[in-house]
Order: C-alpha cells, then structure tokens, then sequence
C-alpha cells in the first residue's frame, strides 16, 4: 500500500466519520482515536527506537513517517518522496537528466521537505499548498494555491526536471546550492 492511498483512506475515513456525526446524530470520536493512536507510536518509538517503526518509514521507497532521512539522487525506480509527520531531505544536486521530462512527486503532509538542486539544472516546478508553506528557488512562495517556478536555463525543448509539490499542513523548501 502506498503513502498515497493510506492517506487517501485516512482522508475518506475522516470525512465519512463527520458526515455520520452530523447526519446520524452518532458520535465516533474519530479525531481522539487518530491522535491517541498517533500518541501511541511515538511513545513505543521512544521506549523500543530504532526497533520500533513502520514498515515504510525507511527503505528506498521514499516515504518518511515519524522519521528522518537524507536521499541522494533518484531513490531507485519511485520518483515519489512523502514526509508524514517526518522530515526529509532530497539531494538532486547530482541528477542527471536521461528523459526528456524527468517527472519527481513531493509531498509533504504535517511534515517537512527540503529539496536541493544545481543551479546548473533545468526545472520547472508546480507546487500546491493547502495550510501548509511552499518556498521556491528565488524567494517564490505560496501558503495556499498553486505556486509555480521555472529556472534561468530551462528550454522546454531539452531534458528539465519537474516537480511536482504538495504540501498539506506541512512544508516544502526548494533551494539551490
């Protein structure tokens, strides 16, 4: 199951829970049961550490949940990194653009993405924010909306990377150095 679908389940979950409330006069207190059980993990992440954690926290999947990780390049054959409740760093200074497009999903949800990229690098970048933060290269931000940037070198007509960024109450920084 993938980062994306959990929380897409989560989402519906939580959605059908509020109609139930509302409609049927049933009350499921569903924020306290996803916040205890939130409170649970990182209590046994505190006491058990690195014994202790979900199956797609770490790995070359590129998702980062209750946790911190630093990828370099591609994370293998996904172009998709996902912070939940984590923090991620993405190193694409060293990327070499073999595709005409080379298309790589952020996504950050109550967490945190920090993408590095050369100047030297053509990128376009479309980034959409909903109570959350997104800093593009050059100081273009958004908090809410779509953001989008395209770099000094890109030509439509070469190889350019694009990334493609959400950010649901958390936060994406793209910087160059």
């Amino acid at each position: 199951m993938g980062i994306g679908l959990f929380i897409g389940v989560l989402i519906i979950l939580l959605g059908l829970g509020i109609i139930v409330n509302v409609i049927f006069h049933i009350h499921i207190p569903i924020f306290m049961i996803l916040f205890g059980l939130i409170l649970i993990y990182i209590g046994l992440k505190i006491i058990l550490g690195p014994w202790f954690s979900f199956p797609i926290c770490h790995g070359e999947s590129g998702n980062v949940i209750f946790h911190e990780r630093t990828y370099r390049g591609l994370s293998g054959d996904s172009k998709e990194y996902n912070a939940v409740f984590g923090k991620a760093v993405v190193d694409l200074r060293d990327i070499e653009l073999k595709e005409k497009v080379t298309r790589i999903k952020i996504n950050a949800v109550f967490g945190g993405v920090k993408v590095l990229l050369s100047a030297a690098t053509p990128v376009r970048i479309k980034a959409d924010a909903v109570f959350g933060g997104v800093q593009l290269p050059e100081n273009v931000t958004g908090a809410f909306g779509t953001s989008t940037y395209q770099s000094r070198n890109f030509n439509e007509n070469q190889n350019y990377l694009l990334i493609e960024g959400t950010s649901v109450f958390g936060g994406i920084v793209i910087r160059y150095q």
